[in-house]
């Protein structure tokens, strides 16, 4: 059995809501100017015991994260982060007080947000096409043109949204491994409330050959060093 840790966090004056965890209450664990958001007596090994017991085990990781996440900033530890034992874990964060506290600092007035796009098709117009002799040829070479030139303005809107998006946050990670869907995640301040309203609608009005979709705010998982858990 392990000590199951989710997030680190500087401890506020004012009462959290702790969240469940996987199979019981999450608690609080302190370290001088640290506390950790733990789950007691949790078998890493069980997790992953089968594939539906990992993608719940993963979706209630995510889950405790966010509702402590609109509480009070913290820093989200990857998933199966385990210690033996209580004991373990405070010289862990007692080792570890100095950065873990810095990229607090970092990040404390920060939210992160994910931008997907997904390009738009171009309107099939086959059906209002004349299937006959070089009428049939030239509408085909038309139709050809007119997707080129799509995908061309597709292309141009896509390093547009990058360019806008990096002329407003100046943290950004650009994903495209997947040429269906394409990610930007960005950070910004967590009062930022013309995000989701000026900035997305004008994002979307110069992309029109994209579908936009903006996520809601969420913890700094893609901004945090490598070195944390």
């Amino acid at each position: 059995m392990s000590i199951y840790a989710y997030a680190l966090l500087v401890p506020i004056a004012s009462p959290l809501v702790l969240p469940v965890g996987m199979e019981r209450n999450t608690e609080l664990v302190y370290s001088s100017g640290l506390a950790a958001i733990v789950e007691p007596e949790i078998s890493l090994e069980a997790l992953q015991a089968s594939d539906e017991h990992l993608l719940q085990a993963v979706l209630n990781h995510d889950r405790v994260i966010r509702e402590l996440f609109q509480q009070t900033p913290l820093l989200p530890l990857r998933f199966g982060s385990g210690f033996t034992s209580q004991e373990k874990l405070l010289n862990h964060l007692e080792e570890q007080q100095e950065q873990y506290l810095e990229t607090l600092t970092q990040l404390r007035d920060k939210v992160e947000y994910t931008l997907k796009a997904t390009p738009r098709d171009l309107l099939d117009e086959s059906d209002t096409i004349d299937t006959r002799g070089k009428a049939y040829l030239l509408a085909k070479k038309q139709r050809y043109q007119t997707q080129q030139a799509f995908q061309a303005q597709q292309c141009e809107q896509w390093e547009l949204l990058h360019q806008l998006i990096l002329k407003t946050y100046t943290n950004v990670i650009c994903e495209t491994q997947k040429p269906d869907v394409r990610q930007i995640h960005f950070l910004a301040q967590r009062n930022d409330s013309t995000l989701s309203t000026q900035q997305f609608s004008l994002w979307q009005i110069q992309c029109s050959h994209w579908q936009l979709v903006l996520s809601e705010p969420l913890p700094p998982y893609h901004f945090l060093k490598n070195t944390l858990i």
